[in-house]
């Protein structure tokens, strides 16, 4: 399921190109599974809406006057059966709970994200561990090809060992929190690595079904899609038994409304269950 060399590759560099983990008709059943979805939002949604959605214009298909951004859909897995048997998927939760030493393994979300033909969707380089209320960086994330990525439709650009940089630790972040607060105009190291160009990254291309896997610190980007086809991908986000609840940090996230513990209690209930 993983290879020492693997595990070694993904401790070392902070991602991992895991080759293929869904055939063509799984892939198939979840895009007819994404349409299905995506006509109710674009109608305006009704009971069984998204969690949360962001980029999407509903009843403005056609519209030209507006920018066209990266559409995301968030926790698919509670709308359709294909998704909640993909998050549970056995080689891709196996992999996981691998390449993070857990004895159990907790999801704390999914997510679509689509780059629509010739979009106007770059999203630079960022840390997801800083977006989230977590307490530990013991997350990664699955990211899974609905589409070839390539680099001219937005595939995947990752800084290999940025998730171990001193520079852009969770201690170094407190420090540059409380420089910024002294002030506001200084510039972090972490602020000069986001303004880099994707190009900085190490593109990582997956065909169709292939997937990749990303610590939660490794700095990631995706570059515009400049083709005329489609990049959709579905992106499953795991972590390890013990990560607790952290209303401290990314009190805005959409799904903090869904969680029933307090904080800093171990972040477990229906809406995050285990699934390795």
């Amino acid at each position: 399921m993983v290879t020492e060399e693997q595990a070694k590759f993904f401790d070392e560099n902070g991602y991992l190109k895991y080759g293929k983990v869904l055939e063509q008709s799984e892939v198939k059943a979840l895009i007819d599974g994404l349409d299905r979805i995506v006509d109710i939002e674009l109608a305006g949604g009704d009971d069984s809406s998204v969690e949360f959605s962001v980029g999407h214009r509903r009843k403005i298909r056609d519209a030209e006057d507006e920018p066209r951004v990266l559409t995301q859909y968030v926790n698919m897995w509670k709308r359709d059966k294909d998704y909640e048997k993909t998050v549970r998927h056995p080689l891709i939760t196996g992999v996981a709970k691998t390449l993070l030493k857990t004895p159990e393994l907790r999801l704390w979300h999914d997510h679509i994200i689509s780059k629509p033909p010739q979009d106007n969707g770059h999203f630079r380089f960022h840390q997801d561990f800083y977006g989230w209320p977590l307490s530990a960086p013991r997350i990664l994330s699955c990211w899974i090809a609905l589409d070839d990525a390539t680099v001219e439709n937005g595939c995947m650009h990752v800084v290999p060992g940025s998730h171990q940089d001193r520079r852009f630790s969770p201690e170094a972040k407190k420090k540059e929190d409380e420089a910024l607060a002294k002030d506001p105009t200084f510039k972090t190291e972490r602020a000069k690595m986001e303004e880099q160009h994707a190009s900085f990254g190490v593109p990582v291309e997956l065909s169709t079904g292939e997937c990749m896997f990303h610590h939660c610190l490794n700095f990631h980007a995706t570059p515009q899609n400049t083709t005329n086809r489609q990049r959709r991908a579905f992106v499953i986000i795991y972590y390890a038994q013990g990560v607790c609840f952290n209303n401290e940090q990314a009190s805005h996230h959409c799904l903090i409304p869904t969680v029933e513990v307090n904080h800093g209690e171990p972040l477990v209930g229906s809406g995050f269950p285990a699934v390795g």
